[in-house]
């Protein structure tokens, strides 16, 4: 065997034992970066413009998803204002 058939076979052994270790750590890695992410996001968009992004991406997701109709409606029970009854 020559030396660098030897090498070879002892970089491929370190390679699988360190594999998974190197995998778990980039899921960390990645889930992390995601949760920062989420957080920037979050504060980068105004409380009184949340409400409107919520049903823009509802929209959006209804029209994916094959709907229609664009118009969000209120939950059964909800009473809205200014209505009679």
């Amino acid at each position: 065997m020559s030396i660098k058939d030897d090498l070879v076979l002892r970089l491929e052994k370190i390679a699988g034992r360190l594999t998974p270790y190197l995998e778990e750590s980039w899921q960390d890695v990645r889930s992390r970066l995601d949760n920062i992410n989420r957080s920037l996001a979050d504060q980068s968009i105004p409380g009184e413009r949340k409400a409107h992004v919520s049903e823009l991406a509802l929209r959006s997701k209804g029209k994916q998803a094959g709907q229609k109709r664009g118009v969000v409606r209120a939950f059964p029970g909800n009473k809205k204002t200014g209505s009679s009854s």
